[in-house]
């Protein structure tokens, strides 16, 4: 796969913020990968199709194209063709407008063939008015890392920045690029010194005990600098510096949770519907237990379809309470789309953390079902029949042979039997 140029990946990162506005919540963690496969096809104009696809490899096949060129990061060009669309809603490869050194808009002409318009910004008198106009009062220079250029040649102004970027710690330059682009190191001076005294006599930025919001304002008194798709963390990339930043996991709160207390061995049980979750939430908080279904059980977790789109979602929120090791239980609805969540969960799993079926559960959920259907046929139909049968290999060696026959009789049948069919007194 050929490298994105910079230029690409500026697009990337611009049209990354324009699709999570056009995206439903559960694939909006997909817009960076959908950014890089549609600005990578490299084309002025996509087809229909060529979106889909692109959609489709992340799972967000049902977005109506629509939805994405009314947040701007599509734009209609003909019937079923568009354009990408960047961060200021201008078509990519579109002229920029012409810069000064500074990197300042150089001054247009007015629309009424006047002087230049930046010339009241100046200070100089304009003929026939009273006031200049308010916006021209001052420009302040342009901030942002869209439009900047390597500089090979020598000058005594050039020159003395240089001098002043290898007075910052070498770990900024050593790449070349800070080196070759001075005028960044113009537009973020502050930023870069205050970055090298951060990193003074440390290896990385940060020890992991602060948020990322804490260590960016602490280092630059901007709490939102280091946030994935800022200005920091784009100048960090390009210094060859991307891996040097340690900040504590942020929970997400897209999963639901209930952990009363940390341990360094855990037990989280993970619900795929809320009703469950409620019930073993308020069998802990409010009555006081401490097992379900014969389990110890240290907390619980209710991820919805967030764990469909990220299950790696679940790590960062694992990643918070500092656990030596955790163990999961996965309880969902027993049919095939549950049983596939389950199977999608498993591979998560690493030497810290473990996934494994809620077996206690779900064989409390095949014994109610047995009792009320003995015919495995008579439980809830669905309309997975075309769902592959995944999972059940994760839970069979856990049930009883007759269990193990009656739920794969289920499965064959695209059934459904709910999580629901437990209640709180089941618990």
């Amino acid at each position: 796969m050929a490298k994105l140029t910079e230029q690409e990946q500026a697009a990337v990162t611009a049209l990354t913020k324009l699709l999570a506005k056009g995206l439903p919540t559960p694939q909006r963690s997909s817009a960076g990968g959908i950014a890089s496969g549609l600005v990578r096809m490299r084309k002025e104009q996509l087809s229909a199709d060529d979106v889909r696809a692109v959609l489709t490899r992340y799972d967000a096949q049902a977005v109506p194209l629509q939805n994405l060129v009314d947040a701007r990061a599509l734009i209609a060009v003909g019937e079923g063709l568009f354009s990408l669309s960047t961060a200021s809603g201008e078509v990519p490869n579109s002229p920029a407008p012409e810069q000064d050194p500074a990197g300042v808009p150089a001054a247009t002409p007015s629309k009424r063939g006047g002087a230049p318009a930046a010339s009241a910004a100046q200070g100089e008198p304009s003929s026939g008015a009273a006031k200049p106009a308010r916006k021209q009062i001052a420009k302040q220079p342009a901030r942002g890392l869209a439009r900047l250029s390597c500089v090979r040649k020598q000058t005594p102004e050039l020159n003395d920045i240089r001098r002043q970027i290898i007075d910052l710690d070498p770990r900024l330059w050593i790449n070349g690029w800070l080196l070759s682009t001075p005028e960044a190191y113009t537009r973020y001076e502050r930023e870069l010194r205050s970055l090298s005294h951060a990193l003074e006599g440390s290896p990385t930025l940060g020890d992991g005990t602060l948020s990322l919001r804490e260590l960016s304002y602490r280092v630059f008194a901007d709490e939102k600098f280091l946030a994935i798709e800022a200005d920091g963390r784009r100048l960090l990339r390009l210094m060859g510096l991307s891996d040097i930043v340690r900040a504590r996991p942020a929970a997400k709160f897209e999963l639901l949770s209930h952990i009363s207390k940390q341990h360094r061995h855990m037990c989280l049980v993970v619900s795929e519907n809320l009703d469950p979750w409620v019930n073993m939430r308020n069998a802990m908080y409010l009555h006081g237990r401490k097992r379900l279904f014969g389990e110890r059980v240290h907390g619980v977790v209710f991820g919805n379809g967030h764990l469909v789109s990220d299950p790696h979602k679940l790590l960062d929120l694992i990643a918070t309470l500092e656990a030596e090791d955790v163990r999961v239980l996965y309880w969902g609805d027993l049919d095939r789309a549950g049983l596939e969540i389950l199977s999608r969960v498993a591979t998560i799993a690493n030497e810290r953390v473990s996934v494994e079926p809620f077996a206690a559960a779900y064989r409390a959920m095949l014994k109610r079902a047995m009792g009320r259907f003995p015919d495995p046929l008579a439980n809830e139909e669905t309309e997975q029949g075309g769902v592959a049968i995944s999972g059940f290999d994760l839970l069979e060696p856990a049930l009883k042979k007759r269990e193990a026959a009656y739920l794969a009789a289920v499965l064959e049948g695209a059934r459904l039997i709910p999580q629901e069919i437990l209640t709180a007194e089941d618990l």
